[in-house]
């Protein structure tokens, strides 16, 4: 299942009339993962194994059943007293701002809460059988895992550097629009295996966030080329989402040097890393003296960062954000049921979807799965888990619109779970041995 979240783009099945629900290869895996857990899950039952659910499983659980009471009760409440920005982009309605075409129209049931809600139960279930499976396994089998999605993730990465949308036609079959022909100040923006640069930029920095905080703490050559290898991607995809996850991820790594590096540190390493630093500050400063890169470069950061608050998009989403909040407002706190609405940042989908409810669970979940402390010899892998999931969150809180979380936080808070557990070690019966025989009972 984790070596599918690559694949942003492979759909398995299209269901047009359900919202437009299509399920992608990363979700049928997962689906089928839930199911397969289950029968486990019930087969435990039945010889009368006790099953542990933990309090953060319990947290999910609240949040997606509360997701399904917003996306049936608290929607049918408010319907035709609310105006909020549809998922529907056929929706029409009536138009807040000269600046963008998109427009509110009255609340109401429709198929979209149907599809937002089932990926929300999805994902609550993907979580219990991960962090039950990862539990018996070992945290170090779901490291692997993210290691095989990692390097994937590299594979799609160079084969759309090196324009081979021919191969790349085979994995992005599903109906979303696709933009691998973006630019940015005439760069082409890298999108691997998704539609778009922002859903594969947000996906790389989690993983350079992963191993680049395992690089640092272990050194392994692994770890240190997954990262360094995702982390250029994160950059090449050209997405404000993606590169402010890494600035993010880089600003906390340098506080973890800071700690970590007077005491666990020799000379040797410490001078090995001055000389690569230097050579690398003269290459910039080379790079930077004798080309056009510092007007390339400041051309980027306006078109991405800079200016992006006052394009028709920012406008556009800065109205989506604030749709949220009124949502929110209107509905008494409670709000307007997962599916029901478009909004900015997943703080405010939360807020205008499920509500304060909703969403105080979800945070519950995160505080419940990522706090605590490891194992013995897990320390780094918990590290490296919850590193990645603040990449993960500050992707979700500038670009998300919908309130699924997402299978890679789904799995890294199943990770996380699993390094608080020793792995299950089922004991194996002795092999029974041949009943000894006298020898004199073979001469007779």
């Amino acid at each position: 299942m984790a070596m599918m979240m690559p694949f942003g783009m492979l759909a398995i099945v299209g269901l047009p009339k359900l919202g437009g629900l299509s399920l992608l290869a990363v979700n049928v895996a997962s689906a089928a993962a839930v199911g397969a857990g289950l029968l486990l899950l019930l087969g435990q039952l039945m010889r009368g194994e006790r099953i542990r659910l933990e309090p953060s499983a319990i947290a999910f659980i609240f949040f997606a059943a509360y997701a399904i009471f917003s996306a049936t009760v608290l929607v049918r409440l408010f319907s035709g007293e609310i105006m909020v920005f549809s998922l529907s982009r056929a929706a029409g309605g009536v138009r807040v701002s000269t600046a963008f075409l998109w427009g509110k129209v009255w609340l109401a049931p429709g198929s979209s809460n149907i599809s937002q809600t089932f990926y929300i139960v999805l994902a609550c279930g993907l979580f219990i059988v991960a962090a039950q499976q990862l539990s018996r396994r070992g945290a170090a089998f779901g490291d692997q895992c993210i290691a095989w999605a990692a390097g994937i993730n590299l594979g799609l990465g160079l084969l759309d550097m090196a324009a081979l949308d021919t191969i790349l036609a085979l994995i992005r079959t599903a109906s979303y629009s696709l933009m691998n022909e973006a630019t940015v100040a005439g760069i082409p923006r890298i999108i691997g295996g998704f539609s778009e640069s922002a859903s594969f930029g947000a996906f790389s920095a989690v993983l350079f966030a992963y191993f680049a905080c395992l690089a640092l703490r272990t050194g392994r050559r692994r770890d240190i080329i997954l990262a360094l290898g995702n982390g250029l991607f994160a950059c090449l995809a050209l997405s404000a989402t993606g590169l402010l996850a890494v600035a993010v991820t880089v600003c906390i790594l340098i506080v973890q040097i800071q700690v970590r590096v007077p005491r666990q540190t020799s000379r040797g390493v410490l001078l090995g890393f001055a000389i690569l630093l230097a050579a690398g500050g003269l290459a910039l400063a080379s790079a930077l003296t004798m080309t056009d890169a510092p007007v390339l470069i400041a051309s980027v950061v306006n078109d991405l960062i800079l200016s992006k608050s006052q394009s028709a998009s920012g406008l556009e989403r800065s109205a989506w954000m604030m749709g949220g909040l009124d949502a929110l407002q209107q509905s008494m706190g409670l709000g307007v049921g997962a599916g029901s609405l478009r909004s900015n940042g997943l703080l405010f989908v939360l807020l205008g979807s499920v509500g304060i409810p909703g969403t105080a669970a979800f945070c519950a979940f995160l505080c419940l799965a990522f706090g605590g402390r490891a194992i013995p010899g897990q320390e780094d892998t918990l590290a490296a888990a919850r590193l990645a999931a603040v990449a993960a969150l500050v992707s979700l809180m500038l670009s998300a619109t919908v309130p699924d979380p997402g299978v890679p936080l789904v799995f890294l808070a199943a990770l996380a779970v699993a390094t608080r557990r020793s792995p299950v070690t089922v004991p194996i019966a002795p092999r029974p041995k041949m009943p000894h025989l006298p020898a004199w009972s073979f001469a007779r």
